[in-house]
């Protein structure tokens, strides 16, 4: 019997209650090839060897230039869209004194503190499912997208 290997990826929420409390810290996806022009929190895939948390704050670090504090898992999303499919492992953060910025300027061409109330679209698919969830208090949702 043969295994199919699915991505495990990481997206953190940036969130700043001291300087802006209703606002989320998004990123804009460009020159990728993948989702260019969705807006979306830092993330990215776990690399061999890392564990969930390691993989989160090297994505952190290497997307908005800092080394995230206390990282506080918010939900688990499984997905499948077309040929793809994977788990999503969301969780989030309080910048404290640091200052989120455009890390990887060849990935991403805006990172902006926006309103959660109003966020942009397009978003990545799955953010308005962990939003939701952050809010009502689940931690599961799986998503299927045609």
């Amino acid at each position: 019997m043969s295994r199919d290997r699915f991505a495990v990826v990481v997206h953190v929420l940036l969130f700043d209650r001291a300087s802006h409390p209703n606002e989320l810290f998004l990123l804009r996806r460009a020159g990728t090839g993948f989702m260019d022009g969705f807006y979306v929190p830092p993330g990215g895939h776990q690399e061999a060897g890392e564990s969930v948390l390691e993989a989160a704050r090297r994505e952190v670090r290497e997307e908005a230039g800092f080394d995230p504090g206390i990282l506080t898992p918010v939900c688990v999303l499984p997905y499948r869209s077309g040929r793809h499919q994977g788990i999503n492992f969301v969780f989030e953060t309080d910048v404290g004194q640091a200052q989120p910025l455009l890390g990887e300027p060849e990935r991403s061409d805006r990172a902006e503190w926006l309103p959660l109330h109003a966020l942009p679209e397009p978003l990545a698919p799955w953010l308005a499912d962990a939003l939701e969830l952050r809010e009502q208090g689940g931690w599961f949702r799986e998503l299927a997208y045609s």
